[in-house]
């Protein structure tokens, strides 16, 4: 008999493990909770999250989730043997999460218990993290503290955030189909989480992009760089206001500025100034030569 799936995922990077989820001929997928439509841009136009988009191809039932009370709802309209969350944004009560038979899993961009949170991604590039990884794990009230169910390692060195998120969304989905037929089969040993050695992580500001080459090294800037490539980008406060830096080199290249930082130098490339279209740094100075002093 088929097992019973209730998906909740928001962004691109829950996409492909739903559509993986979709071929398994072993469970059926029973609803696909989602947000809200929310209003995008400067028209404030309605606009579906992409599971919703996913959801409405593969002609999956759909449940919003507007409230935690329409939790239950959806849970008891459905009647899961198990629900998965990717990036959802919605914290579940507790008594929601032992509704189904095998319980609620979430889908972790980190190798739990370091960088539990909203930004694990971001933060494990911050840090200098050389590897990182995904982890599925048993839901429970306390934010991303349940056992352990499978994890796999990856390097993540000189990778940006849009590139991992890409890739931990491709290899969340390849796994699922294997950790599946073992979760059911009871063939896996949940792994407490040792929390002395947890760490967390917040949503970052747009001010986390700011730049401050006198007190930072060339890493720590490169590493910002890659860490807040999908948003909120890096930028340097200059007389005509804040400069979106839009492409970085660790080494001088042709048509590159140099900029000092506190341990040596790094360069800029690509640019943005207030109101302006991105252009080559050079050109940016040519039209304003004492832009950073």
């Amino acid at each position: 008999m088929k097992k019973r799936i209730l998906f909740f995922g928001t962004p691109e990077i829950a996409v492909p493990a739903l559509r993986f989820l979709k071929e398994m001929e072993t469970i059926e997928i029973v609803g696909v909770g989602v947000p809200p439509e929310k209003p995008i841009g400067r028209a404030q136009i309605l606009t579906k999250c992409p599971v919703k988009i996913a959801a409405e191809k593969l002609e999956l039932p759909i449940f919003e989730v507007g409230k935690k009370s329409d939790l239950a709802e959806i849970f008891e309209k459905t009647n899961p043997d198990l629900a998965i969350v990717i990036a959802f944004g919605v914290i579940f009560p507790e008594e929601i999460l032992e509704r189904p038979k095998f319980g609620t899993i979430n889908v972790h961009f980190s190798l739990l218990p370091k960088f539990r949170g909203a930004s694990p991604v971001q933060s494990a590039i911050l840090a200098g993290e050389k590897v990182s990884g995904i982890s599925f794990q048993k839901m429970v009230k306390k934010l991303d503290a349940g056992d352990v169910l499978f994890s796999q390692k990856f390097s993540i060195e000189n990778q940006s955030t849009s590139e991992l998120w890409k890739f931990f969304a491709e290899e969340t989905a390849h796994a699922l189909p294997n950790f599946l037929d073992n979760f059911f089969a009871g063939k896996i040993t949940p792994r407490p989480q040792i929390e002395n050695v947890a760490t967390h992580c917040k949503k970052f500001e747009k001010s986390a992009g700011e730049i401050f080459p006198a007190r930072e090294t060339a890493n720590e800037i490169w590493q910002k760089f890659l860490a807040f490539d999908a948003w909120p980008g890096i930028f340097l406060k200059t007389k005509k206001g804040n400069l979106k830096i839009l492409e970085l080199s660790k080494t001088t290249e042709k048509n590159t500025v140099e900029i000092a930082c506190s341990d040596g130098e790094i360069f800029l490339k690509m640019g943005q100034l207030p109101g302006k279209n991105p252009a080559p740094i050079v050109d940016i100075l040519r039209g304003n030569p004492n832009l950073f002093l």
